[in-house]
């Protein structure tokens, strides 16, 4: 091969790199060690008198905590034997009430027991936010790579929002698509999850529901889906984590931080701040 030939070979080679880099970029992260092995320490509630705020995880079988001010590492679990396929967790005064394949339980922190029975949400296949400053709910439903924008002092729908560029065949992946949904508390942006396609796509919403919501960025996402996902922001709005790819998204510089594997396994994220000897559980109110 002559030297313009191997010139040409190379800027080709290069071209196509850049066009695949293009196409498929994502960030990497860092990843957390396993939650529910040997070696993790057995949760016990901190008595010092200082605000400590967690993630709390919930893949089969267990609760995972994550310090989200130190670098999401995994410092404690508990082991909930037989709890499987947990949907939802919610506060339910200073416990947990979780949802699970065989019905609800209620979980004590601050003891670390585990009964049967209690209060839990329903499943629900649509997803739904609200935002009260802007009287506006964000829906999701069967069939719409996208979401509805809903005025809540009329009841209709203002805007229909398609991530344009994408697509998704309906005999394929979870239905509805859209399968993840979060306000973040610290700027008007909504994140919407869209699982088929891997990614995230962010929204302006501070001019809804007068206008219609304003696509800012895509953010794409390492892991395929194995399963619908979610969408949890903390409640100060830094992070975000995605239930069933595992990532941490850094919300000022929309990359992956962190990659938790017990979020691999799991939709379900509970921030805890445990201020004074007692669990609060901010963004619920008391």
């Amino acid at each position: 091969m002559t030297r313009r030939s191997w010139v040409r070979a190379g800027v080709l080679a290069l071209a196509v790199a850049g066009v695949i880099a293009g196409l498929t970029a994502y960030y990497s992260s860092e990843s957390v060690p396993p939650c529910g092995v040997s070696g993790v320490p057995t949760w016990h509630p901190l008595v010092d008198g200082q605000t400590h705020r967690y993630a709390v995880v919930f893949p089969d079988g267990a609760a995972c905590f994550y310090s989200i001010d130190d670098q999401q590492r995994l410092v404690a679990q508990l082991r909930l034997p037989d709890v499987r396929d947990i949907s939802a967790a919610v506060p339910n005064g200073d416990e947990i009430a979780l949802r699970a394949a065989d019905g609800t339980h209620t979980l004590d922190l601050r003891t670390g027991k585990l009964t049967s029975g209690g209060l839990a949400p329903f499943d629900r296949g649509t997803l739904t936010v609200v935002d009260p400053r802007q009287t506006t709910m964000y829906v999701t439903q069967r069939g719409l790579l996208g979401f509805r924008v809903i005025d809540m002092r009329t009841g209709a729908t203002s805007a229909v929002v398609h991530f344009k560029g994408f697509t998704w065949n309906p005999r394929f992946g979870p239905n509805p698509p859209t399968h993840g949904l979060s306000l973040d508390p610290d700027r008007p942006e909504l994140w919407v999850l869209d699982s088929p396609n891997r990614t995230l796509h962010v929204y302006d919403v501070s001019e809804v529901p007068a206008q219609a919501p304003r696509h800012v960025t895509d953010v794409r996402l390492e892991r395929t889906f194995t399963q619908p996902g979610s969408l949890t922001h903390s409640a100060d709005g830094r992070f975000l984590y995605v239930g069933d790819a595992g990532d941490v998204i850094d919300t000022q510089t929309r990359k992956s931080i962190a990659n938790l594997e017990a979020l691999q396994q799991a939709s379900t994220v509970l921030e805890v701040d445990w201020i004074g000897g007692r669990p609060v559980f901010p963004g619920f109110p008391r």
